[in-house]
Parts: structure tokens; C-alpha cells; sequence
């Protein structure tokens, strides 16, 4: 009966490092990402990742968060699997969306990207990002009505948004209507410091 405590009492101190030092992997890797430290970031990941011991939460975010180093890496294909390793774990995950949405857009593939920014609008209704966002893929797409009208939902968002109106103003410009584009230009230079 000793030696079977002990093996269990073995089996569980070698059991406690391993999710310790995932842990730390997932910690070690948010630190690497904060200083633009991409590919030590992305091996960090994967090591907590590959350890299977990390809680869900943490599963999660070390997912989202080596998207997030691949995609600052170039990788957008790897980016986008992550991002979607996440979706599957939280489907109601906005920022997962527009996230996702940045890497498809990185891609050039615009309706990717608008339909994970629609994702992401549906779910977080008050995103600015998303709507920001998904104006930049309608914009690349020259659908400047819907990139004008998602400026204008983000800057009822944040009011003081500088690139909105300059972007918006861009939209108007190429739609024509240079009244409002030169409206829009002029606050968004003098939003300027």
C-alpha cells in the first residue's frame, strides 16, 4: 500500500510541474509578444499548447494569442487556423471574429474578412474595431457607400476618431461627393496634434 501512495504521490508532483510550467509558457509567451518578440512568442504558444495542460480559459487565449504573434509574423494562414481554433472553443467570441477578420484582410480576402466583422458586430454590437474594420474591407472592395456608413457607425462609437473621417472622407472623395469629403478631411486634419 506504500509504494502505491508513493507512486501517486509521484505521478501527481510530476503532474503539478508540467501545468506549472505550461502556465508559465503561456505567460513567458504574452511577455514575448509584448515586445515584438514574434517567433519566441509563437514557440512559447505551442509549448503550453502541446502540453495539454493548460485550463480552458487558457487554452483559449494561447490560441488567440499565437494568432495573434503568427499573424505580426506574416503567417496569416497559421493566423487564421488559431483564430479559429478559438472560435470552435468559444463561438461567441467577438474579438476572435474581428481578429480573425484583420488576418483575412492581411490575405486580401475581403469577404472573409467582412463576414467575420459581421460576426463580430453581431456579437458585440458596440465594437468599434469591427466596424472600423469591416469599412477598411467594403473600402478595399470599393463598396464606398457601406465603407462611408460603417465609418459613420464607428465615429457614433468614438466621436474623436481621426482616421474615421479621413478614411470616410477617402470613401466620399471616390464616390464624388467632394462636399462631404472635404468636410470630412479638414476635421480629420484638424484632429491632428
Amino acid at each position: 500500500m506504500k509504494r502505491v501512495a508513493a507512486i501517486a504521490i509521484l505521478l501527481l508532483a510530476a503532474a503539478l510541474p508540467a501545468h506549472a510550467d505550461a502556465t508559465a509558457d503561456l505567460s513567458a509567451g504574452l511577455a514575448a509578444s509584448r515586445v515584438k518578440d514574434y517567433g519566441g512568442a509563437i514557440r512559447l504558444f505551442s509549448r503550453a499548447l502541446d502540453s495539454h495542460q493548460l485550463s480552458p480559459a487558457n487554452v483559449l487565449a494561447a490560441y488567440s494569442a499565437r494568432a495573434t504573434a503568427e499573424l505580426q509574423n506574416g503567417n496569416t494562414d497559421r493566423a487564421i487556423a488559431d483564430y479559429t481554433a478559438a472560435i470552435k472553443l468559444k463561438p461567441d467570441c467577438g474579438a476572435c471574429f474581428n481578429n480573425r477578420g484583420m488576418a483575412y484582410v492581411a490575405k486580401d480576402d475581403q469577404n472573409g474578412a467582412i463576414a467575420d466583422f459581421d460576426d463580430a458586430i453581431r456579437l458585440e454590437p458596440k465594437s468599434f474595431d469591427a466596424y472600423f474594420n469591416r469599412a477598411v474591407a467594403y473600402y478595399h472592395k470599393n463598396d464606398n457607400d457601406k465603407a462611408i456608413a460603417d465609418y459613420t457607425a464607428a465615429l457614433k462609437l468614438k466621436p474623436d476618431c481621426g482616421p474615421c473621417y479621413h478614411n470616410r472622407g477617402m470613401a466620399e472623395q471616390d464616390k464624388g461627393d467632394l462636399d462631404a469629403a472635404n468636410q470630412d478631411l479638414e476635421t480629420a486634419d484638424q484632429m491632428k496634434p
